[in-house]
């Protein structure tokens, strides 16, 4: 607690005592190590309401043996009968289960664990067509591919060699692998982006199991006088179109096709970088950015000259995401602030404020079965599951 400013103390404590009104659930989770990355499976076990999510363990290099993927289980309780009479609390006036009722852990459990081969895990996620393999982006510059059945059940994974495919280029000097995006519409195909100003693309099939590195890219794209790229994203129902956030404030839209053309918006819209860049999911046309200002933009692709609208967070974002239940609903992570808000970007109203992490946020991520449920990740070593009180979001 040292190292947490008291004003955001005092902040929490507030916040604590008030989310009995804020959130109809809420599951706060502390580790040893923070995570970087979080995104929720596609799975759900309907029989126990029980969600799985893809965590790291961040140690800035202090730590390699720590350092490591995982993916954990929560159940969010929607299974239970609570609205009875019966168990209703006359003194905390809320329902509460029967005491008979077999209520799972309530905390995250950790089903596997994967050690991370080298470096940092600075972001990871799997193949939508196939949860079960996983990519993560190292700060050694190597992009680690892990196949989640070549594991077995046991909690910590003992293979020798934990990843199946390392993307490694042959020139990747001291750059880190930042930004990673599977394309929706092309199975197996990887996008990655790097600090060195590196767009590539690579496809997955073209792995042979003799040699397990992959120096050769299907796609490059570079631009050192960039400063570095920061994050990339697929459009959704193309195969050959993304957008990359880069650190000099520009937005690039790189077509495959043409990939040493890509479009670019003005730098002037952006300060500090564009941390992040996210498709809509259910509008092709519709581009998000945020940075270092902490600003939102929203981008018609057909004209990228001025976005079309802005939201302010209030300071910088370190990523967002996109409901996909609710298209004009995006969530922003807070680099600094510890903040979560979540807006309607169709009228730029703000919706909702989590405030539980007392560090800077470093991932944010919306259940695929729940509208409402999110995960996000900070500093201060906490996993928050948690779904906003429906009274306060009608």
């Amino acid at each position: 607690m040292d190292n947490i400013p008291e004003e955001r103390q005092q902040r929490y404590t507030l916040w604590k005592k008030n989310t009995k009104l804020l959130y109809d659930y809420l599951n706060t989770n502390t580790s040893k190590w923070p995570s970087l990355t979080c995104q929720f499976f596609p799975d759900l076990d309907t029989a126990t309401d029980t969600h799985r999510v893809l965590l790291s363990s961040f140690t800035s290099s202090q730590v390699p043996d720590d350092e490591d993927i995982h993916i954990a289980s929560i159940s969010t309780l929607r299974h239970l009968p609570w609205s009875s009479l019966n168990n209703f609390d006359m003194d905390e006036m809320e329902f509460k289960p029967d005491t008979y009722t077999k209520l799972p852990p309530k905390n995250l459990q950790t089903r596997l664990t994967i050690r991370f081969p080298h470096g940092d895990c600075n972001r990871a996620t799997f193949l939508p067509q196939n949860p079960d393999v996983i990519s993560a982006a190292s700060s050694d510059g190597s992009v680690y591919i892990f196949d989640r059945t070549k594991h077995g059940t046991t909690s910590i994974s003992t293979n020798s060699r934990p990843y199946e495919i390392q993307l490694l280029p042959k020139s990747i000097g001291v750059s880190e692998a930042v930004g990673l995006a599977w394309n929706l519409q092309r199975q197996a195909t990887l996008a990655t982006c790097y600090s060195d100003g590196a767009l590539r693309v690579w496809d997955i099939t073209t792995f042979t199991r003799n040699d397990p590195v992959m120096d050769t890219e299907m796609a490059l794209f570079q631009d050192e006088k960039s400063n570095g790229f920061n994050d990339v994203s697929w459009m959704i129902s193309h195969d050959s179109i993304l957008a990359i956030g880069r650190e000099d404030n520009i937005l690039a839209l790189h077509d495959l096709r043409s990939p040493q053309q890509p479009t670019l918006t003005p730098g002037k819209f952006h300060q500090g970088g564009i941390n992040s860049c996210k498709f809509n999911l259910s509008q092709d046309l519709l581009l998000a950015s945020a940075g270092g200002d902490g600003q939102v933009h929203f981008w018609d692709i057909r004209k990228l000259q001025e976005p079309i609208m802005t939201v302010s967070h209030g300071s910088a974002i370190s990523t967002i995401a996109w409901n996909q239940y609710e298209p004009s609903v995006i969530a922003t992570a807070g680099q600094e602030d510890g903040l979560v808000k979540l807006w309607n970007a169709s009228d730029a109203q703000l919706l909702f404020t989590h405030g539980g992490h007392m560090l800077g946020v470093n991932d944010v991520a919306w259940s695929s079965h729940d509208k409402w449920l999110l995960c996000s990740v900070a500093n201060d070593n906490s996993t928050h599951i948690w779904r906003p009180a429906r009274t306060l979001l009608d």
